[in-house]
């Protein structure tokens, strides 16, 4: 029977927390194989978006991640739906381990491959570990200093929303391979954004402003591609024309005929770097999947449904 002292259910219960919080950072340190936990501290340094672009940690879509990524894949994913300058990715009782930043880093990626709108509201964060209170713990993706307010942020995606929708709208009566091709010269209406801005990583910076990145170009093809109910996923990897400062590309596969197909909307993009004239469709359905070298990240493998090879 247990005692009725109130001191006494005090220590009992401060006991049980103390072995509860052990147990979970002996199996977290154990499945990551990282040792010795980190002494915890009030902020973590921040990890910045272009580490999350050109990070060579372990990466899946949704579907193949662990527990832990799943978990913060899904509390991203609710916290989307009411965002604030600070979005919450996961939180968790125990001391800090360094794994953890880079599974929120995983979790976020994940998460804008495979709702490509919300690019608009993740560009320019950071993300952070932060104390709460005792021994609870919080992984935020905040604002970094000097980047756009939430408002505008959220004034972009529903732009982005519109322009799209009424796009998909005025070629509903196409054939999906008219689709294909018209999404594609939508967007090669642009140019590519040799400043390499962090607002050139999203949507709006495809569809609106008319001026993007690699990753801009394929967020904005597979959005499009959603809206018209045809699949298509984002790859990250790299290929023989990419640039030495920034070895990382990313393109679509579509699916088409029964099969994958190759798209790259910033190839496509009229450049005189890439020496091409406006527009190419050398890389608008393209069987050949490794076309110029290309190869997926092994920190990024696309999504095993459909058996892509």
């Amino acid at each position: 029977m247990f005692p009725t002292d109130t001191r006494t259910k005090y220590r009992l219960n401060a006991a049980l927390q103390r072995l509860s919080v052990l147990i979970c950072t002996v199996f977290f340190a154990l499945s990551a194989g990282c040792g010795s936990p980190k002494a915890p501290e009030e902020r973590e340094p921040a990890v910045t978006a272009s580490q999350i672009r050109n990070s060579k940690a372990d990466f899946t879509h949704k579907y193949p991640l662990d527990k832990i990524q799943k978990k913060m894949y899904s509390t991203l994913a609710e916290s989307m739906r009411s965002p604030s300058e600070e979005i919450l990715i996961y939180e968790y009782k125990g001391d800090h381990m360094d794994f953890l930043l880079k599974d929120a880093l995983t979790a976020m990626t994940c998460y804008i491959m495979d709702n490509p709108l919300d690019s608009q509201l993740l560009a320019n964060r950071d993300i952070r570990m932060e104390k709460v209170s005792g021994n609870r713990k919080r992984i935020c993706a905040h604002r970094r200093e000097g980047s756009e307010e939430l408002d505008i942020a959220l004034m972009k995606r529903e732009d982005v929303q519109t322009v799209s929708r009424n796009f998909i709208d005025s070629i509903a009566d196409l054939d999906e391979e008219e689709k294909l091709r018209a999404i594609h010269d939508r967007l090669c209406r642009g140019k590519y954004d040799s400043d390499i801005s962090d607002d050139s990583h999203t949507i709006y910076s495809a569809l609106i402003d008319k001026s993007s990145v690699c990753d801009g170009y394929a967020y904005a093809f597979k959005y499009l591609c959603d809206l018209a109910d045809i699949d298509c996923i984002v790859v990250i990897g790299t290929f023989d024309k990419a640039l030495d400062s920034d070895p990382g590309h990313a393109w679509d596969l579509v699916w088409y005929e029964d099969s994958w197909k190759l798209v790259d909307i910033s190839c496509d993009v009229y450049d005189v770097s890439i020496g091409y004239e406006a527009p190419s469709y050398r890389h608008f359905l393209s069987d050949d999947l490794g076309m110029d070298g290309r190869i997926p990240y092994e920190a990024y493998p696309v999504p095993m449904y459909k058996e892509y090879q």
